[in-house]
């Protein structure tokens, strides 16, 4: 799950913990963490991974600047929780059909060779 996050950091232009915002951090968790496959209650942890992980940065000086990124998981996290719905989708994801649109005289997508208007067309009311 870190490596998710530093790369989705990584695209929005941190490419090291030297250019990681406190920003780009809130915009990755609440933008593209909650795409990920993941169980729910795993998905729900991911705030408060974030949070250990950082305040470890914080507490052992390797990186004392992650005092702020922790701080803003803190503060994002309950929202992050809140979007996650109990199927484990995201609340504001645009649903996308997973299946091209086919027209009544359009070859049939069984495979028949029938065009779908007389051949599985009426199965679902077309």
């Amino acid at each position: 799950m870190l490596r998710a996050f530093f790369e989705k950091a990584a695209s929005r232009g941190a490419a090291s913990l030297e250019t990681l915002t406190a920003k780009t951090v809130e915009a990755v968790l609440l933008q593209d963490l909650g795409g990920l496959v993941l169980p729910l209650q795993a998905k729900r942890a991911v705030p408060n991974l974030l949070e250990d992980f950082f305040g470890y940065l914080k507490d052992t000086g390797r990186f004392p600047a992650a005092g702020s990124w922790q701080i803003c998981v803190e503060s994002v996290g309950p929202k992050f929780r809140d979007s996650i719905r109990e199927d484990g989708t995201t609340r504001g994801e645009t649903f996308k059909k997973n299946y091209s649109e086919t027209g009544r005289n359009d070859p049939c997508i069984c495979g028949s060779g029938k065009k779908f208007k007389k051949c599985c067309g009426p199965l679902i009311g077309y």
